[in-house]
């Protein structure tokens, strides 16, 4: 089967809508992947730049960040790239006082039940609470 990584930018033009035709592109590209004609795969790089973009350029709040992000990688026709692990974050996420790449950063070193070693102050006052 055929497998397709998709870059941010195809989500962003999917949930924003602002392109329309290429939202329709998107759209297709979706239900080939739901009716098992191809495998959608998203990198974990395009999580991160999806939650970048959808911060620092659209000014979206962090709650309807939270739930894009789930939605999206809770879709069962989507291969996401470390799913559990984003999943474990963004439950951390939404109620940490530290970034998205911290949760991340501290849910991934607890999957691989590895330490995290770090000088981030702030990062350092989580791994102390947990």
């Amino acid at each position: 089967m055929k497998k397709i990584i998709i870059d941010t930018n195809v989500i962003l033009r999917f949930l924003l809508n602002d392109v329309p035709e290429q939202k329709i592109i998107c759209e297709t590209l979706f239900k080939k992947a739901k009716n098992s004609e191809c495998i959608i795969i998203i990198p974990q790089i395009v999580i991160f730049e999806l939650h970048f973009i959808l911060d620092k350029y659209y000014h979206i709040n962090k709650e309807k960040i939270v739930e894009t992000i789930k939605s999206l990688i809770s879709t069962p026709y989507i291969e996401v790239e470390s799913r559990e692990v984003f999943l474990s974050t963004l439950t951390l996420y939404e109620t940490a006082s530290t970034s998205f790449v911290d949760c991340f950063l501290l849910n991934n070193a607890e999957t691989q039940e590895a330490e995290l070693f770090t000088f981030d102050k702030k990062l350092l006052g989580v791994l102390g609470q947990i």
